[in-house]
């Protein structure tokens, strides 16, 4: 199985493309600008415009995304894919935020709330871009999720399911695209 810097594609396909999720501090932004300087063609996504300004400004090619606003995932996939002639090579879901407290003191919309960007609009945006891969017989899916998807922590409750969940869905999605070159 190839990483994400190996090309699995054809030697005439050198520039090989990737959205990156929540590029705008940590994980995200180290692994656009470390993508880019390997070659890759990298669109990163943030929600603040002076994130999107300081991806420019590295060569990132960068666009809003808030997982919360679906026809905010619906553009981003257009451009994208408008720029690259209707083909990527990966996905890397990144982006998250978590909410303190405990379980008890959580209103049901916060946990929505959290949900909604920790998983529903992750799902939104894979659910996208598989078809583009399978057409192109190849892709890679990265999904960014935490140890406290798997081992909860008190005062993480919201945080912890959302991630919980995203680690069942994703597993299931990774046995449904065995074979497929995905």
């Amino acid at each position: 199985m190839a990483t994400l810097g190996e090309t699995t594609n054809s030697p005439a396909r050198k520039l090989r493309s990737i959205i990156i999720t929540g590029a705008s501090s940590g994980i995200g932004a180290y692994c656009a600008r470390a993508l880019k300087a390997e070659g890759w063609r990298v669109f990163a996504t943030a929600r603040k415009p002076q994130d999107i300004a300081a991806l420019e400004a590295d060569g990132i090619e960068a666009f809003y995304l808030d997982y919360c606003e679906p026809d905010s995932i619906a553009s981003l996939v257009a451009a994208v894919l408008d720029r690259t002639g209707g083909r990527l090579d990966a996905l890397f879901n990144n982006g998250a935020y978590a909410q303190p407290g405990a379980v008890e003191d959580l209103p049901v919309a916060a946990l929505k709330q959290q949900f909604e960007a920790n998983f529903f609009g992750w799902h939104d945006l894979t659910r996208r871009l598989v078809p583009v891969m399978r057409r192109q017989g190849d892709g890679r899916i990265v999904h960014c999720s935490s140890i406290l998807g798997l081992v909860p922590v008190r005062f993480r409750g919201a945080y912890s399911a959302s991630k919980h969940a995203l680690e069942a869905l994703m597993l299931c999605q990774r046995q449904e695209l065995a074979g497929s070159g995905v």
